[in-house]
């Protein structure tokens, strides 16, 4: 029996710049997972292995009135068995 196995890892990091922030909030947790998830998706159909994320945040009346800006990276590593 022919067949091909391969493994797909995605690997995405965020990091804020704001100096203030100690922690990134859980709610925005689930907002940034969104966002790079649909940021890759997209980029993978256009061809690209890697790249940037950016989003910005503004859910609660705690944050920022400008929101929280998030900065972040993706990569993607296949493995053929």
């Amino acid at each position: 029996m022919a067949q091909i196995k391969k493994q797909v890892t995605i690997k995405y990091s965020w990091w804020s710049n704001d100096h203030d922030l100690e922690q990134i909030n859980a709610e925005h947790i689930e907002v940034l997972e969104e966002s790079a998830m649909d940021r890759i998706i997209e980029m993978m159909k256009d061809g690209y292995t890697s790249g940037e994320l950016s989003d910005n945040i503004r859910m609660h009346d705690s944050d920022p009135e400008d929101g929280i800006g998030y900065t972040g990276w993706w990569e993607i590593n296949t493995k053929t068995d």
